[in-house]
């Protein structure tokens, strides 16, 4: 038997595109590729790989892409989102795993034109050139805009039962989810946080101080996050679940109302006397109080002392 690697989303899409080449005799394995901005795989994900039969797997590529997001060779897209030199590493990680999969091509989900970055037809001629995949690459939902493939070429693929998609209609796609016997149908791909305006600014902060990590990535989607100095930043938790998860999986400075009704906060960067006191009295207003005693604790030791709230307009200066 056939077998190719699809590029999968999560999206009805690449889960079509998947049924569509599996319908025609050929074993596919589905790699979702975590870039450190996107959800891993869930629970619906596992549930169609199980219905329908086929692999489905994690490949982590946060470390390049991190590299990547520094200095992408395409640019961004709207936001921070380098969507054009994302997809060529996921294509080039994929042709890596061709060999050790046995796979003779590569599925994508992508419709032209229905995305007005990365999936322009001219852009995704240039995709798949510098991934150095020419004629490896089916996209089943727009196979037939494009010239055939090496799969179609040598009888593996059925090109009459491949489609003609484009734009940004979704009639034809929730057609084929019915016919497949999809009840579920997931949404559209995206959740990618470099498309978030508010998120790409905490990223932006990182970037300007030569911070980005992603260890300080995965810091950014917890919490309200402050610019106290060049070289210090504060994290205030939002709710009491994250307030246990900055105590329970991070390290630097804590501080949190003596009385617990109000955010922990992480203090991290290096800090003094001053960097401390501008951290606690936004500890103060965000436990909605004029004055409070803070706990100021570290790993050797801990010290308690009362402050004001922070102004209101005090607060917009530090905020990121």
């Amino acid at each position: 038997m056939h077998k190719a690697l699809a590029l999968y989303s999560g999206g009805l899409d690449s889960l079509l595109s998947v049924l569509i080449v599996k319908e025609q005799k050929v074993d596919v394995i589905a790699l979702k590729f975590l870039t450190g901005f996107v959800s891993p795989l869930k629970e619906d994900d596992f549930n169609y790989a199980k219905q329908f039969d086929f692999e489905i797997r994690e490949i982590d590529i946060s470390e390049k892409f991190i590299e990547i997001l520094k200095k992408p060779k395409h640019g961004y897209g709207k936001n921070l989102n380098p969507c054009i030199d994302c997809k060529i590493l996921m294509l080039k990680e994929a042709k890596e795993l061709m060999s050790a999969y046995k796979a003779s091509f590569i599925i994508t989900g992508e419709v032209i034109s229905q995305r007005p970055m990365s999936q322009k037809k001219e852009l995704l001629t240039v995709i798949e050139k510098e991934s150095s995949l020419q004629g490896m690459i089916l996209r089943p939902l727009s196979a037939k805009l494009f010239p055939p493939t090496k799969s179609e070429i040598e009888g593996v693929i059925n090109r009459n039962l491949l489609y003609d998609i484009s734009g940004r209609t979704r009639k034809p796609q929730i057609a084929l989810a019915k016919k497949y016997g999809i009840e579920k149908v997931p949404q559209p791909a995206g959740g990618c946080l470099l498309t978030d305006p508010s998120f790409c600014k905490k990223v932006k902060d990182l970037m300007a101080h030569n911070e980005l990590t992603l260890k300080n990535v995965e810091l950014l989607k917890v919490g309200r996050h402050f610019r106290i100095s060049e070289k210090c930043k504060a994290i205030v938790g939002r709710d009491e679940k994250e307030n246990k998860l900055i105590l329970s999986k991070y390290k630097g400075l804590f501080l949190y109302p003596s009385d617990l009704k109000g955010p922990v906060v992480l203090l991290s960067g290096d800090y003094s006397e001053k960097e401390i006191d501008i951290t606690a009295s936004i500890c103060v207003y965000y436990s909605k109080r004029k004055n409070a005693e803070i706990v100021i604790k570290s790993e050797t030791e801990e010290q308690r002392k009362i402050y004001d709230a922070i102004l209101e307009e005090e607060v917009v200066k530090y905020r990121v």
